[in-house]
């Protein structure tokens, strides 16, 4: 097994902690602006802010043969896990589902009566941002005026990062054509028991029983409704082992983990069974699972976030969840 390590801004998790809280003050400032910019009076989540559909009679099936290495905790073979699952949009503000953007899956296992561990994935491989202080950076300089937004980029970051950056946003921002078609990246690591692990979902085309749509979708909620009618919707859990700190770096998200380098290992179905999400349960559901807050540091410690930009994650995320779920 390959040895990773995790590498602290600032030198300690300490000094790192204390430029999170600074960092969370700013995406606490932009969450603010955007709550202004979308005409609310009220705040809303700072990224994924439009959920598209939440169910909360999902499950998660552990394959039956899986790796030894991978039976940690509540992932044994054959086991079923219960899973609340919310698909998103990307955005901070609300927009029609055919504008070009990213799409999100959460997922809210429960383990028990007490314990519950999240996973949370995007419609792209990595991020923009390859830490904390560029993520933030990127978001503050996104504030100003549109027409200026590149060179304010060219001065912070300079041609080649920028360009990295625009490209990533340009290219995993595209329209969706359905939710159950789309494939889902964590973008960064995680530990799973001993190792270091990236994870994705990618549809289980078996069950795809709907063909997808020839054109893309100005409504993702109705098209997977018309899909779950009439067959369940499933996504095949794989996860990528760290090989080294080039190829499968932990600290820069901004890295791809190729499957040519680290081959994805399936070892679960996500299920989600036939149903109408539009019934008063179905309403009842979504509603539970858009007043959910999720966050990747809802884990065991054996399943603990790794990485700068998912540490920074659990501070972010923990405080602007403290403002849009306890706001009069």
């Amino acid at each position: 097994m390959q040895v990773w390590r995790e590498v602290y801004d600032g030198g300690s998790p300490e000094a790192e902690k204390q430029i999170f809280l600074d960092l969370a003050a700013k995406m606490l400032e932009i969450q603010q602006n955007n709550m202004v910019r979308s005409g609310k009076t009220r705040y809303d989540r700072t990224l994924h802010s439009k959920m598209v559909v939440g169910v909360t009679n999902a499950s998660l099936i552990v394959d039956d043969i899986i790796p030894e290495a991978f039976r940690v905790l509540h992932f044994q073979p054959g086991a079923t896990i219960p899973v609340a699952v919310r698909f998103s949009n990307a955005s901070a503000i609300p927009q029609p589902d055919s504008a070009p953007d990213m799409r999100g899956i959460a997922l809210k296992m429960t383990l028990n009566e007490t314990a519950i561990h999240d996973f949370l994935l995007t419609s792209f491989p990595v991020s923009h941002a390859r830490n904390a202080r560029q993520f933030v950076d990127f978001a503050s300089l996104a504030q100003g005026p549109r027409e200026t937004f590149k060179e304010r980029l060219l001065s912070s970051f300079g041609e080649a990062e920028t360009k990295r950056m625009l490209d990533n946003i340009q290219q995993g921002a595209r329209p969706c054509t359905s939710l159950a078609m789309q494939r889902f990246w964590s973008r960064g690591a995680i530990l799973w028991g001993e190792e270091a692990v990236r994870f994705d979902l990618r549809p289980a085309w078996s069950h795809s029983a709907v063909a997808a749509a020839d054109e893309v979708s100005d409504d993702l909620h109705k098209e997977l409704s018309n899909r779950l009618v009439v067959a369940p919707v499933s996504f095949r859990l794989a996860v990528q082992r760290f090989v080294d700190e080039e190829k499968t770096p932990i600290e820069d998200a901004g890295v791809q983990w190729r499957e040519e380098i680290s081959a994805p290992i399936e070892i679960a179905t996500l299920h989600i069974p036939c149903q109408n999400i539009y019934d008063e349960e179905g309403v009842r559901a979504a509603q539970e699972v858009d007043a959910m807050a999720f966050n990747p540091w809802n884990a065991p410690p054996l399943f603990r976030p790794l990485g700068n930009l998912n540490r920074v994650r659990g501070v972010v995320y923990g405080m602007s969840a403290q403002r849009w779920q306890h706001q009069s």
